[in-house]
């Protein structure tokens, strides 16, 4: 929503400073005491106290395992797969996923562009003990992955190249582009081929195969992939087995979505 004229009159700044408790400590990751979280607001500890009891109140906060240090609590997980469920892609995409996942024996996501990072929507991991670290609702850098670039294959070079000013991006691994240049060309490479093989490219020891899906319009909206660590792939079938599985499954999900290519 764009800013109102009236904005001071809108404006709440108490729900506001509420949502950045909740905000702050999410990037915490950790417990945080009652001061430590009126610094990061810039308010006073009293102010604070008011905030995170209110919080506590309606548990959206819990008390952390130390004492005098809060965490964020159920509810805001629960608020979280509301979001999700309610993204009618998720549905669509559960049982595509659920299949890919048993035919490869990794596991199989569902991602989407949110800001500058990969959202995973859905996460199916796989059944025997080559799972992921990726789970729903886990975020990476969009510039850094195979997934991203597939995303990243839906805007033009102008929208890129502002996607690569609004944000540092320094090496994840060896193979990570660092800058408007290399990014553009791995997107280039994803949209021209219609899948990125991933091997160490986000995490070393790790390994993808990607591929978007579009909507009725053909606008690459989400991607599908499938990741584990390497002993989960055999490599002589990359371009025989995985990558058409991925690609049949990306289609299958985009064919409910209207699309028509």
């Amino acid at each position: 929503m764009s800013e109102s004229s009236n904005h001071s009159v809108y404006f709440v700044p108490g729900l506001s400073r509420g949502l950045r408790v909740l905000t702050i400590l999410g990037d915490a990751n950790q417990p945080m005491t009652l001061t430590e979280i009126a610094k990061e607001l810039g308010v006073s500890r009293s102010s604070a106290f008011r905030l995170v009891y209110t919080l506590h109140q309606m548990a959206f906060l819990k008390e952390g395992d130390q004492k005098h240090t809060y965490t964020l609590g159920a509810r805001v997980l629960n608020l979280g797969f509301a979001y999700l469920n309610q993204q009618p892609i998720t549905s669509i995409a559960r049982r595509h996923l659920s299949k890919l996942r048993d035919d490869v024996g990794v596991s199989a996501h569902l991602s989407a562009l949110e800001g500058h990072d990969v959202l995973y929507l859905s996460s199916h991991q796989a059944r025997s003990g080559f799972v992921s670290n990726l789970t729903t609702g886990t975020r990476t850098p969009a510039y850094g992955s195979g997934i991203g670039w597939c995303l990243l294959a839906a805007m033009n070079d102008e929208e890129l190249e502002a996607f690569c000013r609004e944000q540092e991006m320094p090496a994840l691994t060896e193979h990570t582009p660092t800058d408007f240049e290399a990014l553009r060309a791995r997107v280039h490479q994803a949209r021209d081929d219609g899948y990125v093989f991933s091997r160490g490219y986000l995490e070393a020891g790790g390994s993808s195969v990607s591929v978007p899906v579009r909507d009725n319009s053909g606008r690459i909206t989400a991607c599908v992939n499938i990741s584990g660590p390497d002993s989960g792939f055999d490599f002589d079938r990359i371009e025989s087995f995985y990558i058409p599985a991925v690609k049949e499954a990306a289609l299958s999900i985009s064919r409910e979505l209207g699309y028509a290519g």
